[in-house]
């Protein structure tokens, strides 16, 4: 838990050098193409613009791992990075 939220995600996305970025938020919306994190309150605490994100999960706080998958040996990797 943070102050920005009660939610961990992993942001799937080209402007990290190591292709992720993790936060929190209580609500995650698409508008428009872009990804908007939000707390309870409505304050944005994150957006990253249509086109530089390629997915997003609900990530584990121990190890970065999507919560919601149970046995997975791959791993999501956009085609314009497997080029």
């Amino acid at each position: 838990m943070s102050d920005n939220g009660n939610f961990y995600y992993c942001i799937k996305t080209r402007l990290s050098e190591n292709g992720e970025i993790y936060a929190f938020a209580d609500q995650v919306n698409i508008d428009d193409g872009a990804l908007i994190f939000r707390r309870t309150d409505g304050l944005i605490t994150l957006s990253i613009s249509k086109g530089n994100w390629s997915s997003f999960y609900a990530a584990s706080v121990i190890d970065g791992a999507c919560v919601s998958v149970e046995h997975w040996k791959g791993e999501y990797i956009p085609d314009s990075q497997n080029e």
